[in-house]
Formats: structure tokens, sequence, C-alpha cells
């Protein structure tokens, strides 16, 4: 095929052109856009193995004088320069024979035992991290090769710094310094990169592999041992193995691996593994992302999470992108090496126990104060280009200017995607990280959480350093009165207090607790304690600390406006409606009921207090981390027959206490807001807009339906929820299912009631069949549950409940619950995954089929 049809082939599939591509016709004319500009020009440089100027397009508007410029191009290159990319790291990956240790290797390869170590990248962010945990933990003499050794303070005397450069033969160094630097060092920590997001393999190539070969050589002299900082991304390749750990050798899949950073540092890698095959000792570390200092907030400025942040907020959108962020803080990553430096490894994987998702570090900047929206990532695409296109005014300043391509580029062999799609976790291998966290644990290394306190952290180091502009300013709360203390927590007991350990903090799966937490700057949420008392002996508590209702509501606010606009605006609308208004109150005056019914079904109440003054409402509960069935949402199959019949007939016996009790229930101060026909109805902006934006996952995970049968629920409210009003109602859970359910003693015990209101009973009932019945289950099974539930509540509360009128409020109960929770579950979805909703929807649309609203329309 001539340069010619193999240009117009390109361009063709570029264009999603149908037919062949006229060579003298204008690639404008043709649909060549922006993106697919992008697009075209990498297919091109991967075909022919040719550098092309950004502005060749524009130079050459057809196929015919693109190809001659192509050819013109091939012609003037060196042969060698046309050689395949892959081809030159295969063969850069092969560690040459005379690369052995001359001598026995040396006996460890702790770095914290060696006396005299060479040191590479202290003058780069971790490099620098490195250094001092060198300084900090070691007595070793530490030897600092460095371009520019200006770019490192005055530093002790123990610090060396010595004038080279990795990309040069014998490190920059004369022969004779060469050698004399591989006769004294006692280890070498190799921990200098060229890192860009942007280059290809030949830009980092001179540094990266061939640096670490050279230091290879250094290192072999007299065997000592090697320590090679590498990445996770050569984990990631595109097309891999769905799961990999610690063992996993990156060399067969570099074709899939797209990044040239990470292609650099699978082929350095390669030649390190070979030269420890050869008995050189060698430890390999592959941190995830690095993140500012835990402390100071300290960061590197070139980081692509940091540019990414500045330019997310210089945009005012982020990218939607399906992104676990796998991070650790620079100092953490540094004290982790050296602990783990004499383990056998000889790969450790620096991630961390808990990534976050990319969106909920969106949603956080959001509460932080800067107004920030997701864009779908092919919208935001556009506004990038746009921003940041040569004949923008404003592309220079722009924070993602110098990460265009990275964004934009699309890879041949990749389906046409971008280097942040290939990224996304439906694409990308899962790197684990169990052993070397493991090992750090043992050695007493913690990463800390990747909360909203660290975020906190490092967005202030961003202001201050003028990064970042100042956020909207949000009210300060007032101050908090600690209840962890022996005195105040004695005074909530009333028992004589002499210690408090905090076991474990804050809620695992709730990302509203963990940002209402830090927007109201105090502790809230879920505590594990362990309480000494005055006589010797101990209690295990559950403390509670609620956060205002404002603040709940706030979170909830900036997470509906964050993931749609539409929901976001309608949910601000009725705020006061959605079920949070009076929460922090509600909860502690539902556990204060000392009806036996109730106690018997939930954490004993052991202390509570009430402090509007210091803002501070707090439970002190029983400790019932040790029942059956405790948080399996995700295991439905746990739940058998008999585990279900407990739960029904427990719920019961709570909806008892209040059934046909309403006025009276109304009448208590922590109610608040109490739903009704008429109030759904006006409301139904909001679960028009929740159903929208819920629509294509619910069609994907149950039926294609299901869209349109959703609009047809919103328009039917004021008919079929008038049926959940007229009923018999009492105090429903209104959250009840297994995340916040267990069985105690074979007997329900329910807890976290800050959602519970008035309601319809079988609200509760078909929300927790929703949850612990299979898609697959029959009607007889679904009907027989729904009669033990009604059979249970007539007998717990002595009143007769028609059989009929007991299923057609089921079948308005179930419309509630996915016009209401369902949806609005989605919504955190998209933030945070709940990996039951894909499985409880499905078995909503089951129990829909078995009692569909249709029948009593």
């Amino acid at each position: 095929m001539t340069v010619t049809a193999s240009v117009a082939s390109i361009a063709a599939r570029c264009l999603r052109t149908p037919g062949a591509v006229d060579p003298d016709t204008p690639l404008a004319l043709l649909g060549l856009d922006s993106l697919s500009t992008i697009e075209l020009v990498a297919e091109l440089e991967m075909a022919f193995g040719c550098e092309l100027p950004a502005e060749v397009l524009i130079d050459c508007a057809d196929v015919r004088s693109l190809a001659a410029r192509i050819s013109a191009m091939r012609a003037a290159q060196r042969p060698a320069e046309r050689q395949d990319p892959f081809e030159l790291m295969i063969a850069d990956a092969v560690l040459p024979d005379d690369v052995r240790p001359a001598r026995v290797a040396a006996p460890g390869t702790d770095l914290r035992k060696a006396p005299r170590i060479l040191l590479t990248g202290a003058t780069g962010f971790l490099g620098g991290a490195l250094l001092e945990e060198l300084l900090a933990t070691t007595d070793a003499e530490i030897v600092c090769l460095v371009r520019d050794p200006s770019r490192i303070p005055p530093a002790a005397s123990r610090v060396r710094l010595l004038t080279g450069d990795l990309s040069h033969p014998r490190l920059g160094l004369s022969l004779a310094r060469f050698d004399e630097l591989g006769d004294s060092v006692d280890a070498v920590l190799h921990g200098g990169a060229a890192v860009n997001w942007v280059y290809p393999y030949t830009g980092l190539r001179a540094a990266n592999v061939s640096g670490t070969l050279e230091l290879l050589r250094l290192a072999c002299r007299r065997g000592v041992p090697f320590h090679f900082v590498s990445s996770l991304s050569v984990c990631y390749p595109a097309d891999g193995p769905q799961t990999v750990d610690e063992r996993y050798e990156a060399l067969p899949n570099l074709r899939d691996v797209h990044l040239g950073y990470a292609q650099s540092k699978v082929v350095a890698e390669t030649v390190v593994r070979e030269a420890g095959a050869r008995g050189l000792p060698v430890r390999i570390y592959r941190p995830a992302l690095i993140s500012g200092h835990s402390t100071s907030g300290a960061f590197n400025p070139d980081d692509l999470i940091t540019a990414l942040v500045r330019g997310c907020v210089h945009m005012g959108t982020a990218p939607d992108l399906d992104w676990k962020l796998d991070s650790q803080p620079v100092d953490v990553v540094a004290r982790g090496i050296l602990a783990l430096s004499g383990e056998a490894g000889p790969v450790f994987h620096l991630g961390h126990a808990r990534p976050r998702h990319w969106r909920e570090c969106v949603l956080w900047m959001r509460m932080y104060g800067y107004r920030i929206r997701l864009l779908p990532y092919h919208a935001w695409l556009r506004q990038l280009d746009a921003e940041t296109a040569p004949s923008s005014d404003d592309a220079a300043s722009h924070p993602l200017r110098p990460l265009r391509t990275f964004f934009l580029n699309r890879h041949a062999g990749a389906r046409g995607l971008t280097l942040p799609e290939l990224y996304e976790e439906s694409r990308r291998t899962l790197a684990t990280s169990t052993s070397t966290l493991a090992a750090l644990s043992s050695a007493g290394v913690e990463p800390p959480p990747l909360d909203a306190a660290l975020l906190d952290t490092c967005f202030g180091a961003f202001r201050a350093a003028g990064k970042l502009p100042d956020p909207i300013p949000c009210e300060a709360p007032p101050a908090a009165r600690s209840f962890l203390t022996p005195g105040a927590l004695g005074a909530v007991l009333g028992r004589e207090v002499a210690s408090v350990t905090v076991a474990d903090t804050g809620s695992t799966h709730s990302i509203v607790s963990e940002l209402t937490a830090w927007r109201s700057q105090r502790p809230t949420g879920l505590f594990a304690t362990r309480v000494g008392l005055e006589d010797g002996s101990e209690l295990n508590v559950r403390l509670k600390a609620k956060a205002a209702d404002i603040d709940v509501i706030a979170v909830g606010e900036a997470l509906a406006g964050l993931v749609d606009p539409a929901v976001g605006a309608a949910y601000a609308r009725w705020s006061d409606r959605i079920g949070f208004t009076a929460s922090h109150v509600r909860e502690i005056g539902i556990y204060r009921q000392v009806d036996p019914r109730f106690t018997r079904h939930a954490p004993a109440l052991l202390g509570s207090t009430v402090d509007e003054a210091s803002s501070t409402w707090l439970l002190a509960l029983e400790d019932v981390s040790g029942a059956a069935l405790m948080n399996s949402a995700d295991t439905p199959g746990a739940w058998q027959r008999g585990d279900i019949e407990a739960a029904l007939a427990g719920l019961a016996s709570l909806h008892a206490i209040w059934y046909g009790r309403e006025e009276e229930l109304r009448q208590q101060p922590w109610i608040g807001y109490v739903p009704s026909s008429a109030g759904m109805a006006e409301m139904q902006d909001l679960w028009t807009a929740l159903a929208a934006h819920a629509a294509p996952a619910f069609s994907s995970w149950a039926d294609p339906g299901i869209a349109a049968l959703q609009r047809r629920l919103i328009a039917g409210i004021p008919r079929w929820w008038r049926v959940l009003e007229t009923a018999p109602r009492t105090l429903i859970h209104h959250d009840f299912n297994p995340r916040n359910v267990c069985l105690r003693n074979g007997t329900l015990c329910a807890y976290d009631w800050e959602l519970a209101t008035i309601g319809a009973p079988q609200r509760d009932v078909v929300e927790f069949l929703c949850f612990v019945l299979s898609p697959g289950c029959e009607a007889a099974e679904v009907q027989d549950w729904i009669e033990f539930a009604r059979v249970a509540l007539e007998g717990a509360s002595g009143s007769r409940i028609d059989g009929h009128e007991w299923q057609v409020g089921v079948r308005s109960a179930l419309c509630d619950l996915m016009i209401n929770r369902l949806a609005t579950y989605a919504l955190v979805h998209r933030i945070r995954r709940q990996s039951f909703l894909p499985r409880v929807v499905r078995t909503w649309w089951r129990l829909h089929e078995q009692f569909p609203l249709e029948e009593h329309a």
C-alpha cells in the first residue's frame, strides 16, 4: 500500500468516514475537528514511525499533501530512527552480559544498616523525602548524585554532593570517579528519574533506562544492594490480567502499556530483575501516586494530580472518569521504603489499603468552596481543548496546558482511547498491595486514611503557595467540646471513668458522614471506644456523635449538584423535606424510648447528651459489633429463612409501638418533616431529575423498561402515594436493610435511626426484602414473606390488618422505594460505589413484577 493510500485509510478511520477518502478533498470538509486532529496525528505517528509537528494539518490540508510531507520526513530519517519503538524497548530490556556482580553479594539489604549510601533523585519530590528519612533514621553518610548541587539546601555533615547526570555515560563522571564511587558505597538507592506524563519512551530512555543500567554497573563492582524506585503504573496495561500482586512481571504486557514513563519503568525494572537473577541483591519499590506531605502538605508542583486539581478549579469543571486515586503521602512512601529495605521482597507495592474515587475528591473540592461540576469526559475534553488551544488568550497560563496532549491524544493500539480513559477502573488491571501493607504494618508504618482531613492539609498548602485561589468561605462552626475525655464521657455515662481508648473512628461506608464531619470541623460519626472505669472494669462502647442537620443537608446538596445540575437544583429546593431535617436530635429522641419492644430490638442506650450551645449531640450505645449478619448488604445469601423471619418479627414489634398513634407521634419534638401525598407530588421535579440520572444504570442492571416505569410512577404520585398516607402509619426506620440491622442472640437489632419518619410499615418491609432476597426469587416466596410480615404486625399490634389493603400498600411502598430511596442511592453510587445496588435494583424489579402498581390503578 502506498503512503497516500495508507494515509487515506487512517484518515477514513479517524474521521469515521464510511467510504474512501479522496486524497484531494480538504480534510476539514470531511469533519476534521480539534479532537479528530489529535487522533489522526497520533495514528499517523504510530503507523509511520515519525513525529509530526503540531501544525502539520494546517500546512497539509488534504491526504495527498499530508502523504507527501510524511514521505519527505521518512526519507530524511536515519534508518535507526524508523525502528519500531517497542523493538527498541525490548532490546533495551536485555541486560548486557558484563553487568554482573564481581564479588559475593552483601549479606543484607537493609538501608538502615548501610554505612555509606548513594542516593539519586535527592532534588526531586520523593528523593528529597528519602534524604530526610535517611538523615533522621540512619547514621549513614549519604552521597547525593545531582545535576545541580545548588538545588539542595545546606544539609548535615553526613551529606556529600556529587555532580553528575543519569542520562550520561558513567553518570557524567570520569572513569576514575565512577570507579571510586563504586568501590566506596555500601548500597545504592535509585530514586531519580525523568518524570513526564507526555514524553514518549525515547524522550525518557536516557535518564530512566540508561541511567539505571549505569547504576547497576556501579553496584556490581562490589555486589552492594541495589534499591530501585519504580512505579505502580507498570502494572496498568490496557489489556493485561484482571489482578496482579507484587510477583507481577510487566515486560510480557509491554505493548499494552501506552504511557512513555511507565514504559521506561518496565524496561528499567526488567534489567534490575535480571541483575538480581545474576546475584546482585535488588529490591524494587512500586509507589502509587505520591501525594503531599502528611503533616505539612508540601507538594510536588509538577505532579499530575496537582495540575489536574488546579485545572479543574480554573475551569470550574472536572472530568467524569472512573478513576481510583491510589496514593500515599510522600513522607509515608519514604518511610515505607526504608522500612521495607531489609525485607525479602524483592518487589513491593506502595499502594493504599483504601484508595478513594476521583469523584469523591471532586465532591470534597466542591464542599471546600470551589464551584466545580462533573462533566462527561468528552465534553470536558472539548472545554480543555478550547481553553488550551494556541489561539486561546488564556492558554499560556492554563494549569493543564503542559498536559494537553496527555488528555487529548488518542493512542494507536488502544481502540482510540485517551490515556485517562485507559486508566479507568473498568479497563486497567487491579494492582493489589496486600503483602506489602502487611509488612509495613509489622514495621509500624501505617499510611494515613485518604480522607477529608488529609485533603484539607494538602489544599491548605496549595493555597499558601498561591497555586489555588481562596474558596468561597463557609460559616465557622461553634467551638466543639471534646467528648473523648474521661470527664466528659463519664458525665454521659453517669459513671466514674478512668480512661478512654478509641479503637476505631468514623464510618467505612458513608461518604456523607465523612464529609459532614469535615464540614462541621468536629468529630462526628461512629467511634468504637474502650472505656476503663474507676472500679477497674471495662466497657466497650459505641459513641455516635451527631452532626447538625444543616451540615448533613449541605453535604447532600453538594453531592447532588456535583453529579447532576438538575438534581442539585431540585435537591436544594426541597432539602428540608429530604429526611435529614432534625436528624441530629431525632435519633437521640428515638433511643431514649423506654418501651421494652424498642429496647429489645435496638442497641442499649448507655447515655446521651444534647448541648445546643456547643453543637454537641452524642449517643453512647451498647457495642453490638459481634452480632450476626452485621454489614451484610453485600452478602445476601447469608440471610437464611430463620434469619429473615427473626428480622421481620422484630420489625413488627418495633412498628407496633407507634402503630395507629400517628397524631401522638407527630407531637414528638424530634420527628421532623412528615411526608404526605401532596408534599410528594410537589417534589416531582426532584423525583424526575433523580430518575433521569439513575435510568441509564437501572436500565442496564434490571430492564430497559425501568426508565419509562419511573416516569409513570412519578406522574401517578397523587394517586398511589395516598395509600401510604390513609392507612395506619407508625414510626418506620426508613433505612431498614442489612447495612443497619443485625441479629443479636437470634433477635433483630436495628440501629442508625436518623432517617426514621412517620410512614406505612410496608415501606420498611419491602426495602428489607429487596436487600435479602435474590433477583431470581419465586413469586410464591415473595408472597409468603409479605404475608408473614402482615401476620407478624397484626399479632404484635393487636390490630386486624386487611390482607388486600396490606398488599395494596406493598405496591405503593415499592413505588416509593424506587423513586425516593433507590434513585438517591444511584446518586451516591456515582461518587462511591455501592456494590449492593445493582442486585437490589434487580430484586426490586422482580418484586414489582409480583406487585405491579397497575393492579390497583
